[in-house]
């Protein structure tokens, strides 16, 4: 996980920022957005397809100030809860953040191959279920909406998949 990113960065800034320092070495980002104002929230999920690219990745920017959009902050580092590509993709794949704008939801890149570190498409949702109630709030899984509701922005934006 990166950490202290500038709040007007973009993931597409981002990744330009990461490809800067290891060009095409990761296989997939998500930078946690906020629906409401439209910024990052200041940290982004990245899997680096390497060990070693993660390690040259953070002794070349750990510990640096971003000198981007203004910002004072420091780029920091910490291992999230859930990683590896297959665990985000798992994560990420049946969330309602899969209906939010195309840039706010997460990237995937290949891994192998001569595509490695080109966009590649997420695979389709396997819990629709699952997909339809995070988009619901919680007063409205008590009223056993669930089954029938379609969510809709304003309530998907309320919470990231």
């Amino acid at each position: 996980m990166i950490k202290n990113i500038p709040n007007k960065m973009s993931d597409r800034h981002l990744i330009e920022f990461i490809n800067g320092v290891c060009p095409r070495k990761i296989d997939f980002l998500y930078l946690r957005m906020d629906f409401t104002n439209g910024c990052n929230v200041g940290y982004a999920f990245v899997n680096f397809i390497r060990v070693e690219d993660l390690l040259h990745f953070a002794k070349t920017k750990l510990g640096t100030k971003w000198n981007l959009f203004s910002s004072e902050k420091v780029l920091g580092m910490s291992y999230a809860n859930c990683a590896g590509k297959e665990a985000l993709i798992d994560k990420f794949r049946s969330s309602s953040i899969m209906d939010q704008r195309e840039a706010w939801r997460p990237k995937l890149f290949y891994s192998h191959g001569p595509k490695k570190g080109l966009p590649e498409d997420f695979p389709a949702p396997t819990h629709m279920r699952r997909k339809e109630r995070a988009g619901l709030l919680p007063s409205e899984l008590h009223q056993g909406r669930a089954l029938f509701h379609q969510p809709s922005a304003s309530v998907s934006g309320a919470r990231a998949g």
